[in-house]
């Protein structure tokens, strides 16, 4: 099995560097795979497993401007064997999600508080340094950065990350990575001697500190009886560690495998999206009344005995939710990958992230807004772009007003991050430096004029005629730009500066030597769509 069997884990995020390929090799061939967090529905969990007077733990993934937010300590749990595709996270998270899902927790029933936030801080452990060291051993960067770039994202180096692992490794990273894992496992050590938590810091990193917060948000779930029910019924014993000494074994093995190629065995395949169907049930059964519970309960066993056999599970819930008050199994069962029966996607949820940010794209699909967005998160691959830019490449496959307005407002909603040298140091460069297009412009080639749809759509709809082949084309090209003080920079630019434009990006020219009225070629300027490629000092 390679690494392109793994579900929402795209194969160029398991190849940038020599620890993410071996994770996604050791991952493949546990069968494991990612869930698709935007199309998945989170559940509530139950009122009496929330921690008290901390609601700041307990909250559930909302949209906000585009993006679905994620709680750090809600959707995210050691025991789930399944990671997440987070569209809104960089490309190194793939790997870290899946090192979590290789080096499993520790659990006891019956372990107090402290013990379980010394498990949660050694599960974190090795994805942390993956994430903060070994990702970066043998990565390709641009020729700007040389260094991590922690939360700054830079296009150019996912780019160059993409390609592949650079041809030499720097032994540093893991250097860093053992001073890191010794330092780390010396504060559990002594943590556990002491009785209290002791800090380690890792620049801004305090494992300890998260551990806490996770085990005040986890701890009463971790140690009900529900959770050893499950334990019982969809045992793991290669991930699921009885002591914080085996999970210290694991993860130091894992370490061995990742740094030295040392031999490291998978863990045994097993139907993981069995257990995630299981917990969802225990969890949504912890909400409702004895009657249905047990009905539940009959469903996880069958669950456990026959673990395949997903459609009965589907069947008997439906089959219950025609009789009780309970959530619609379209909720239930969107779990964020395939099932059978359609089921698997949070549709209603996906429409609610596209209203945010493309208004009027999903007023102007009306009656077809479901159906069409429901084919959209089924056959959505795995990318790191915000739910609006995906849908409208969607959209972009037939072209059309519908197209184009998608398209216009997802360049709205979106826009790329401003070029600060030029706002800030405006055209204080020598005459003959070459020009190039300013970081962050985005040219749109419309057929349509989108800009008149979408403002017809919020003033008087009824203008809109009902055949969208009635619309008359407009083709022009609109270019955007957000400046460093917020604001967005719309313009409509002629054929002949588009050409510019796109020959600029490859071969910039100093204004000399370019073929353009000097009005028009102002015109950019001064709209800041061009910039110099060095300044006077």
């Amino acid at each position: 099995m390679n690494t392109h069997a793994l579900r929402n884990a795209p194969a160029h995020e398991l190849t940038r560097s020599p620890a993410a390929a071996r994770i996604g090799r050791l991952a493949a061939q546990s069968h494991l795979f990612l869930t698709h967090f935007e199309y998945r529905h989170h559940l509530t969990p139950p009122d009496h497993w929330a921690p008290p007077d901390r609601p700041d733990l307990f909250t559930r993934p909302h949209w906000h401007a585009g993006h679905l937010v994620e709680p750090k300590y809600g959707p995210f749990r050691h025991d789930s064997p399944l990671g997440s595709f987070h569209p809104g996270h960089r490309a190194k998270w793939t790997a870290h999600e899946l090192c979590h899902r290789l080096v499993g927790y520790a659990w006891r029933p019956d372990a107090p508080p402290l013990w379980h936030a010394l498990s949660a801080r050694l599960a974190e452990l090795l994805p942390v340094i993956v994430y903060y060291h070994l990702d970066e051993a043998g990565l390709r960067r641009c020729p700007d950065h040389h260094a991590p770039l922690y939360d700054h994202h830079c296009p150019a180096c996912e780019r160059a990350a993409a390609l592949g692992p650079a041809p030499t490794l720097d032994d540093r990273w893991h250097r860093s990575a053992r001073d890191h894992l010794d330092a780390e496992l010396a504060a559990i050590h002594r943590s556990l001697r002491l009785g209290r938590p002791v800090p380690y810091r890792h620049h801004t990193l305090d494992l300890m500190s998260d551990a806490l917060a996770y085990t005040a948000a986890h701890h009463r779930r971790l140690t009900s009886p529900t959770f050893a029910r499950f334990q019982e019924r969809f045992p793991t014993p290669d991930r699921t560690h009885p002591t914080l000494d085996a999970l210290e074994e694991r993860t130091r093995a894992l370490f061995a495998h990742l740094t030295d190629g040392d031999p490291i065995e998978p863990l045994t395949p097993r139907p993981w999206a069995t257990h995630d169907i299981a917990w969802r049930l225990l969890t949504l059964g912890q909400h409702s009344e004895p009657e249905i519970t047990t009905a539940l309960d009959r469903i996880v066993d069958h669950l456990a005995d026959h673990p395949h056999d997903h459609q009965h599970a589907i069947d008997a819930y439906t089959a219950l939710h025609a009789d009780f008050i309970i959530p619609d199994p379209d909720d239930i069962f969107a779990t964020g990958y395939p099932l059978p029966d359609g089921h698997g996607y949070a549709t209603a949820q996906a429409i609610d992230g596209l209203a945010q940010t493309l208004p009027a794209t999903t007023e102007l699909l009306a009656d077809a807004l479901h159906p069409v967005v429901d084919h959209f998160v089924r056959h959505d691959p795995p990318a790191r772009l915000p739910i609006a830019r995906r849908f409208a490449a969607f959209l972009a496959t037939e072209p059309g007003p519908l197209a184009d307005l998608a398209a216009y407002e997802a360049a709205l909603a979106h826009p790329a991050p401003p070029d600060a040298a030029l706002d800030t140091l405006a055209f204080t460069a020598p005459t003959d430096a070459p020009l190039c297009p300013a970081d962050g412009l985005e040219v749109l080639d419309l057929a349509y004029d989108a800009r008149a749809l979408a403002a017809t759509l919020g003033s008087d709809p009824d203008d809109i005629p009902e055949d969208l082949d009635l619309i008359p084309p407009r083709p022009h090209t609109l270019a955007l730009r957000r400046t460093a003080g917020g604001d967005l920079i719309v313009a409509e630019i002629s054929t002949a500066a588009r050409d510019l434009l796109r020959a600029l990006a490859d071969t910039p020219r100093a204004a000399a030597a370019i073929d353009l009225p000097p009005a028009e070629l102002e015109s950019l300027r001064a709209l800041a769509l061009v910039s110099p490629t060095r300044w006077r000092t």
